[in-house]
């Protein structure tokens, strides 16, 4: 059994995720894990629905009031 967790921003491996938690608040900034969040979305999105949707078309952008 694999008891290891993969960083998804690089190679790193951690037995604990507390640790891959650390590593990823001190290691990532915060605009690298977003990137690397929302181009896993994209490739999910566009795995399912054979074509890429644009940001606008993902989701509607709020309103200000």
């Amino acid at each position: 059994m694999n008891d290891r967790h993969a960083c998804p921003c690089c190679t790193e491996t951690f037995a604990d995720r507390t640790d891959l938690r650390v590593h990823l608040e001190v290691t990532h900034r915060k605009s690298e894990l977003v990137t690397t969040l929302l181009e896993s979305r994209e490739d999910v999105e566009t795995s399912v629905s054979g074509e890429s949707q644009g940001p606008d078309e993902a989701r509607p952008m709020p309103s200000a009031d």
